[in-house]
């Protein structure tokens, strides 16, 4: 990840409790904006992937926990109407939901950073070991 899309990232976390924090109205309009945007950040950043079946099951499991945060959210965000108005505000739970999944999914992204490490120092290591003998070796 480069500097500039940490900042993205960061950017677009403080919105989101900013934005969740303020009394919003229910209106029906762009409800799914933020989301979309939200989307788009993680599918630009998220091509620098594996692919393989264990990054397929990390996919997998954060887009479940993306889910069942969000089912969670939008059942304990606060909800009210005055007349014909209907308004949300998220509270401490809701807020603590999104922060622990962002946290979850950054500890993915690490462990994911030291997998990719571990095997390309591995790949090294086999690569320089067969220059260095005639014959090859078996897999470290």
């Amino acid at each position: 990840m480069t500097g500039i899309e940490f900042i993205a990232i960061l950017a677009l976390v403080g919105y989101a409790l900013y934005r969740q924090t303020r009394v919003n109205e229910v209106t029906g309009r762009g409800r799914f904006k933020l989301a979309v945007i939200y989307t788009a950040a993680g599918v630009l950043t998220g091509v620098h992937i594996a692919h393989n079946p264990t990054a397929y099951g990390l996919l997998a499991i954060g887009l479940a926990a993306s889910l069942a945060v969000g089912v969670l959210r939008g059942h304990h965000t606060r909800m009210w109407q005055t007349d014909e108005r209907v308004f949300t505000q998220g509270t401490p739970a809701t807020v603590g939901l999104f922060l622990g999944l962002v946290a979850f999914k950054f500890m993915v992204g690490v462990m994911l950073a030291v997998q990719t490490e571990v095997i390309s120092r591995r790949a090294r290591a086999l690569r320089t070991a067969r220059e260095t003998s005639a014959e090859p070796r078996a897999a470290i």
